[in-house]
Formats: C-alpha cells, sequence, structure tokens
C-alpha cells in the first residue's frame, strides 16, 4: 500500500513539473497561478497544496531535479582539481559532459532561460559549489585565498557558464557542445583578457 501511495505522489509531482513547464512556455511565470497549474496537471487544488507551499517552491523543486543529475555527478567528487592541481582536460571533459546533458534536456534550459528563471538556476548551482564542491578541499584554500576572494570567484565563474549556456542553448545555430567546452576551459584557466588574444601589461 505504501508502494502504492508513493508511486502516486511521484507521479502527481512529474505532472506538475510538466504542468509548470508547458504553462511557462505559454505565458510569463509570474502570472501563473495555482488554479491554472492544477488544471494543467489534472488534479485539484487541495492536491497541490499537500506537496508544495506555492509557486516558488514548485519551481524550485523543478529546477533542483533537472540540475541535481546534472551537477551531483561532476562535484562529488571532484575529479579536475587534485593536490592543488587544476586539470585542464579533465575539467574540459566536465564541461562537455554537461553541455551535453543541457542539450538532452533542451526543452527545460530554454524556457527557464527565456522566462528569466536562469537567477533560480544560478542561486541553487551556487549552492552545490559551496555545500558540496568546496567542502572537499577542506582547509586547503583557507591560506590561498580571502573569504571575498573566493565567493568573489565563483559568482564569477558560475554567471559566466550560465551566461555562455544560455546565449548557446537559445540559439537557433549553435557550436557543438566539445566547441563552447573548448572556449569555456581557456576563459577559466588563462582569463578574458588572454581567451580573447589581449595582452597585459606588467
Amino acid at each position: 500500500m505504501r508502494k502504492k501511495q508513493d508511486l502516486r505522489v511521484q507521479r502527481t509531482k512529474k505532472m506538475l513539473n510538466q504542468a509548470l513547464l508547458t504553462l511557462m512556455e505559454k505565458k510569463n511565470f509570474q502570472t501563473i497561478t495555482i488554479q491554472e497549474l492544477a488544471n494543467e496537471a489534472m488534479i485539484n487544488r487541495a492536491t497541490f497544496y499537500l506537496h508544495y507551499y506555492d509557486k516558488y517552491e514548485l519551481l524550485e523543486k523543478c529546477i533542483k531535479d533537472n540540475l541535481d543529475a546534472i551537477m551531483l555527478k561532476h562535484v562529488t567528487p571532484v575529479r579536475h582539481i587534485k593536490g592543488g592541481v587544476f586539470y585542464a582536460e579533465t575539467f574540459y571533459r566536465i564541461v562537455t559532459d554537461i553541455l551535453k546533458s543541457v542539450e538532452e534536456n533542451e526543452r527545460f534550459f530554454q524556457i527557464m532561460f527565456e522566462s528569466n528563471c536562469d537567477r533560480f538556476i544560478k542561486d541553487y548551482v551556487i549552492e552545490i559549489v559551496n555545500k558540496k564542491f568546496l567542502p572537499q578541499f577542506g582547509d586547503k584554500l583557507d591560506n590561498i585565498q580571502s573569504e571575498s576572494h573566493k565567493n568573489i570567484t565563483i559568482h564569477l565563474i558560475v554567471s559566466a557558464i550560465l551566461g555562455v549556456m544560455t546565449w548557446w542553448i537559445t540559439s537557433e545555430e549553435r557550436d557543438s557542445p566539445e566547441e563552447i567546452a573548448n572556449i569555456i576551459v581557456g576563459v577559466v584557466t588563462k582569463g578574458p583578457a588572454y581567451a580573447i588574444g589581449l595582452k597585459t601589461s606588467e
């Protein structure tokens, strides 16, 4: 009996996720009502509130479900940084895999980015980096950078990569994941000025 209930809950949540994406393809997220979500998912309002406090919680859960499978695979454990050394080739493969996963989930990412919900994605990615990625280094980073330095670096890298993903996944004609990954690795490892061919003064 418990298994049937669990399957019913999973099915209802899946229907609500799909209902959210379908409605976001047609209208702005801010204008979507709980009743519209319930109607699209073919449930009643009371059933919606059994699972979610409001539409924002549904949106956050939808984003979490779609990103967990992609992000957690690559941050636990860290594979591209070992012993204080950054392995660019491994990072390249990771970025390529992430971009391929984004492409496989094209509808979700296009809807999120075109609906200006990318800030929710950014917040969640930064949360994963802070909770899952950085703790794996223990105290190794404490003597290298200040807290502000680390925070600024994380925000810059996450913002830049998500910005590239937004442009890439919403483009009618797009370069391959491998080509985009190669550019991202160049920018991350050598800096924007170097990547576009500028020289820096001493």
